[in-house]
């Protein structure tokens, strides 16, 4: 079946969730299942806690839902943009943009459960999260990930242009800090 990728689309601050905007195209990657790409609802707060039970340690992390990642209970004050996508009811995958400075955003929660590594979707996600901030007018995009652990994921920053930079939060977690310059 081919993927199917709806794109809705509505700011963080937005008190309507079902906003039906498609803003991203239909992509012809082939793949064994149906997606889409869906931007965030807090109706996905089970699925998406689901999630990341099982994807977080594919990677070698924890979810520490009282702890450090408490703000996934707290996603539209948070982010400003979440998208998941979803394999039927499944979320299989999500990514975030999270505003950093006045003119500079940061990529979150690029995350994708390992048995849809190497379909596109990741891809995918990724091109959604830049395009929007390009949109947006951001000049820069960071990130900052676990070189043990995320190697793929750093290789796929590196073919999006994503180069190292200086560390630019106080993270205890990360060892890997990049950025996009976004109007190239």
């Amino acid at each position: 079946m081919n993927k199917k990728n709806k794109n809705y689309s509505s700011s963080s601050n937005s008190n309507n969730n079902n906003n039906n905007n498609n803003s991203s195209s239909s992509s012809s990657s082939s793949s064994s299942s149906s997606s889409s790409s869906i931007y965030y609802n807090i109706c996905f707060e089970p699925l998406l806690i689901n999630f990341l039970k099982k994807c977080l340690p594919e990677s070698g992390r924890i979810l520490e839902i009282e702890g450090r990642h408490k703000f996934y209970k707290d996603i539209t004050n948070y982010f400003d943009k979440f998208w998941c996508i979803f394999d039927k009811e499944e979320i299989i995958g999500t990514v975030a943009i999270r505003k950093l400075f006045k003119t500079s955003c940061e990529l979150k929660s690029l995350y994708l459960l390992e048995k849809y590594h190497g379909k596109g979707y990741g891809r995918l996600l990724l091109e959604t999260a830049i395009n929007y901030a390009q949109k947006r007018g951001y000049d820069k995009m960071y990130l900052d990930s676990i070189s043990t652990t995320s190697k793929n994921a750093i290789r796929l920053y590196r073919k999006a242009g994503f180069i190292n930079t200086q560390k630019y939060n106080d993270n205890i977690y990360s060892d890997v800090y990049m950025v996009l310059e976004l109007n190239k």
